[in-house]
């Protein structure tokens, strides 16, 4: 082989590893070498979708549990300018590289990463008027090899419950519980919900496709019952080209859409 094609194609071979680890935003970057969860379409539709009933104005106490790289935290602090956000993450690798992705941003005053299990978690007091998460929802008969994203991936490592417990411990009065799934895990979402006190508040299925079943939904719950607001969204029409919809929700936060 030619030195000069030889080096072609190993820069081309570097310029798609380095974008696997690298992925811009509009007004953020996301490095994503060591987490375990890279940054994908379930993080990015929560982080668009999810808000608080209370005004975006006053200082919003946020809490995203699960954090990975830090992606739907820093989603929040964009959108919410007057938000405190807390970011919690088990895994020490996710954990350093969301304080990394944090440090870059231009909200990096904002957003706390907290290495812990949720478990373990004490916000000394302190409610919430979001909580956001995109939970573990793969059972154990369904675990892939590697250790790092079983455990990111695994409704074992973290069950529903006890997110829904924390929330009835630490959601303000008027505070939102926000969380995206598969829809073949709507029974672990329902369990949790109903063990709790919490209220379905809002409820938007997602399509991949027009025509497609729903295998994805988005979900909001809080301590107030009021009338279940139902939600559609399809991500791209007949012909595969994404919907206006879909545009209309992620324009601030992607670069392009092809």
């Amino acid at each position: 082989m030619e030195y000069s094609k030889f080096l072609s194609i190993f820069a081309l071979s570097y310029f798609h590893l380095m974008s696997n680890y690298q992925f811009d935003f509009i007004e953020f970057t996301i490095i994503q070498q060591h987490s375990a969860m890279k940054v994908g379409t379930d993080g990015v539709l929560l982080g668009a979708w999810a808000e608080p009933t209370i005004s975006a104005d006053v200082s919003l106490n946020i809490l995203d549990i699960g954090t990975g790289t830090g992606l739907i935290a820093l989603m929040m602090a964009q959108r919410f300018p007057s938000a405190q956000i807390t970011a919690i993450e088990i895994d020490h690798d996710a954990a350093e590289e969301a304080r990394e992705n944090v440090a870059r941003s231009r909200w990096n005053e904002r957003i706390s990463v907290v290495e812990c299990d949720l478990r373990d978690f004490n916000p000394q007091g302190k409610d919430y008027d979001l909580i956001v998460t995109n939970p573990p929802f793969y059972n154990a008969t369904l675990k892939p090899d590697a250790e790092a994203r079983a455990s990111a991936r695994h409704c074992d490592s973290l069950p529903f419950n006890a997110i829904t417990r924390f929330a009835e411990n630490h959601l303000s009065a008027d505070g939102v519980l926000a969380v995206i799934y598969p829809t073949n895990c709507e029974e672990n979402i329902m369990l949790g919900i109903a063990t709790s006190p919490l209220c379905y508040l809002r409820i938007c299925d997602v399509m991949t496709k027009e025509g497609k079943p729903c295998k994805r939904r988005m979900a909001c719950f809080g301590r107030k019952a009021s009338p279940l607001v139902r939600e559609s969204l399809c991500l791209r029409d007949s012909s595969g080209e994404y919907t206006a919809q879909y545009r209309q929700l992620v324009q601030d936060f992607y670069t392009k859409l092809n």
